[in-house]
């Protein structure tokens, strides 16, 4: 009888365990990073960019006909262009070419407030002419990797080098009046540097060919930074100076945007479009200012791929 109550016990207790305890919930199968098959192929593409630049150096504030007040000079849009070739082997791997270019030219004519740095006459309000030329070259070299994490994402992590060339050309002249002498100036900056590039680009799939990115690369360039200036003020040549120095110039870019793949008989195209933001830190040096030059602003572009 006491063998019988033992073994009772036993089976509440066990079925007792089994209702608190629950069923088994969902199993969760975690998603598998692979890198795509080996295969071999040509890639080519360009991008028709449509930038504006962004300076703080001597064109980046001009005063109003008070003299109280600083306006931003806002450059003009222009057009540039980016073009890419790609050799993609083993599995995932790729070479990458590109080359972006930009030159804008921005005028200006305004009312501006000027002080006599001599003392001999007292500040007075002019029309001036002002001309900002900005001219952009950038070359990337780089090895890529794509990763494939899950069907919908991936990612592809790139180094390599960077070379960059960066000329700002800067007028600025009273325009000719009977009560006003001429005064001209002009300042040239040029920096060309070279460093170590890395980014990564990142990818997800929306189907049916479309997919949205999200890239971001960095750089560090080491180059030569020079600079020529010339100016004559209140009709009288104030002479020129002119430098160069060493600089390292710590570069930031990125970009937001979609495309759409779809196949062809000899490989497949891709339509792409999105917005893109580059920044060189300190990149402009006249004497003892500094200044960044960035980029901003849209652009489309087309990409073939066909095997080899």
């Amino acid at each position: 009888m006491l063998n019988l109550k033992k073994t009772a016990l036993a089976v509440l207790a066990l079925g007792s365990s089994a209702v608190f305890a629950g069923t088994m919930g969902p199993v969760c199968t975690p998603g598998s990073v692979t890198v795509p098959c080996e295969r071999n192929a040509w890639s080519f593409g360009g991008k028709a960019l449509y930038l504006q630049p962004v300076s703080q150096q001597f064109a980046g504030f001009q005063t109003t006909a008070t003299g109280t007040r600083f306006n931003d000079f806002d450059h003009d849009w222009n057009w540039g262009f980016q073009l890419e070739a790609s050799y993609l082997f083993s599995t995932g791997s790729d070479l990458t070419v590109n080359w972006y270019h930009l030159q804008d030219t921005t005028t200006r004519t305004q009312n501006v407030f000027f002080v006599d740095p001599t003392g001999a006459t007292p500040g007075f309000n002019a029309i001036t002419r002002v001309r900002y030329e900005p001219q952009w070259d950038a070359v990337n070299a780089e090895f890529g990797q794509h990763v494939d994490f899950g069907e919908l994402s991936n990612i592809r992590f790139h180094a390599g080098a960077q070379y960059a060339r960066i000329e700002n050309d800067f007028r600025a002249g009273i325009v000719p009046a009977a009560t006003l002498p001429l005064n001209t100036a002009r300042v040239n900056s040029e920096f060309n540097g070279f460093g170590p590039r890395v980014g990564a680009d990142l990818s997800y799939g929306l189907g049916n060919g479309f997919n949205i990115y999200a890239n971001a690369a960095g750089a560090l360039l080491v180059g030569d930074s020079k600079f020529n200036a010339n100016t004559a003020l209140f009709g009288l040549a104030a002479g020129n100076t002119n430098g160069s120095k060493t600089s390292v110039v710590p570069e930031l870019e990125g970009k937001l945007g979609a495309n759409y793949t779809f196949a062809m008989a000899q490989g497949a195209l891709s339509v792409d479009g999105g917005y893109m933001w580059v920044n060189y830190f300190n990149a402009q040096n006249v004497g003892f200012l500094q200044s960044d030059f960035a980029l901003q602003g849209p652009y489309l572009g087309l990409k073939w791929v066909g095997n080899v």
